[in-house]
């Protein structure tokens, strides 16, 4: 028998944090195993980044991926779902066959070919949640999906890279495409329900959502806030890599010992939106961030800096469970596939940007002029989120 929403809605929060934690082991393997994993193949650090951003690029297509779940709504958000999460796992499979004889160009395809399964796994589930959640309800789901993608990535960093230091990559990576394909068990005991929504002018719904001020700046904030996660995150690995010299067991243990700060930060952010609205807790939130970002440029001590790591990693979740509930009570629940993913592939654009050149950066500024930069970024999303009005004034009529 399979399990209905309306009844059981604290279940959402499992369907939708259970697929983001396949999301998440993928984002494993591309930001922390990926650079891990090519510097000791000796690939050179600019070389690094870069082929982790031509990875990453299906999240810039998501208003593709978006646009055909939308177009194609009569088959609905689930077999999507179902659909990207099997394509994701046999990425997995098709990278474990050639560890042994190592090839960065067939690495690379048979990566992106199963980030494009995960990207339509991603664009499903986000507008599926969408379809089916409350605006007083939204920062707890976001929460959830955030603590779901951050367990699959710290994790899944954790084992993949502690199954292939203690046996092989191949092994590794095979089993973790297992793992992703037994999540998709999930959906399928869901009872999905129809729409039951007639033709739609999509194209046309869009334009009139983007003539709106509050969805254009929304989107602006959303963009200049996701260049902080993709900069920052993706010189932290190399950062403890190369400038800490931690070993790759002892970096996969470090990311799963911050699932303590991950999940308390996703958890507060989100109730916290729920019961204060969207932009206080996230002005707490940003001015925090900026602080932590920076304070590894005068810290000595090992320990201090794990600490300091920690502490960002709890505010820079609560950020993103209030700032993903923001984004979604902009978003019209008619069109919530192509406008979400319009949105996200605008945003996702310039973090594949600037993760892409982030190992360039590294060479020619150094990591503490990449944190003051990163601090920078917050300053500029501050300013944005002040000029954006009445969004906890934003009501649908399929919320009433």
């Amino acid at each position: 028998m399979l399990i209905d929403l309306s009844k059981y809605k604290k279940f959402k929060l499992l369907l939708f944090g259970g697929l983001y934690f396949a999301e998440g082991i993928y984002q494993a393997m591309i930001l922390i195993v990926g650079p891990i994993y090519l510097i000791n193949k000796n690939v050179p650090l600019p070389y690094v980044t870069l082929l982790g951003a031509l990875i990453y690029l299906p999240w810039g297509l998501k208003f593709i991926w978006g646009g055909i779940i939308e177009f194609y709504h009569k088959y609905g958000r689930k077999k999507f779902a179902v659909f990207g999460t099997i394509f994701g796992a046999f990425g997995f499979f098709a990278i474990s066959f050639i560890d042994q004889n190592f090839s960065l160009l067939w690495f690379a395809i048979f990566l992106f070919m199963g980030y494009t399964g995960i990207g339509f796994l991603d664009s499903a589930v986000d507008a599926w949640a969408i379809d089916t959640s409350k605006k007083e309800e939204r920062g707890k789901i976001n929460g959830s999906m955030n603590i779901g993608k951050w367990a699959g990535q710290f994790l899944g960093a954790l084992f993949i890279i502690s199954i292939g230091v203690g046996f092989s990559y191949s092994f590794s990576f095979f089993i973790t495409g297992l793992i992703i394909l037994l999540l998709v068990i999930i959906p399928l005991i869901v009872k999905y329900e129809d729409r039951k929504i007639d033709k739609l002018k999509i194209w046309s719904l869009v334009k009139q959502e983007f003539g709106k001020k509050i969805t254009r700046l929304t989107t602006i904030y959303f963009f200049i806030f996701v260049l902080y996660p993709a900069l920052y995150f993706t010189i932290l690995v190399i950062y403890l890599k190369t400038s800490l010299n931690f070993e790759d067991t002892f970096i996969g243990f470090l990311y799963a010992f911050w699932l303590v700060a991950v999940i308390p930060g996703s958890i507060v952010g989100g109730m916290l939106a729920d019961k204060y609205g969207r932009k206080l807790p996230l002005y707490v939130f940003l001015i925090f961030i900026i602080i932590f970002s920076v304070t590894p440029i005068v810290i000595k001590d090992y320990y201090i800096i794990i600490l300091n790591f920690t502490i960002l990693m709890f505010f820079v979740n609560g950020a993103i469970a209030a700032t993903w509930a923001m984004i979604m009570d902009v978003i019209n629940p008619k069109i919530s596939a192509a406008e979400h993913e319009i949105i996200c592939s605008i945003v996702n654009l310039g973090g594949i940007m600037i993760g892409s050149v982030a190992g360039t950066l590294i060479v020619i500024f150094g990591f503490n002029n990449l944190f003051l930069l990163s601090a920078f970024i917050i300053i500029i999303a501050l300013i944005v989120l002040y000029r954006i009005k009445n969004v906890d004034k934003i009501k649908w009529e399929s919320e009433s």
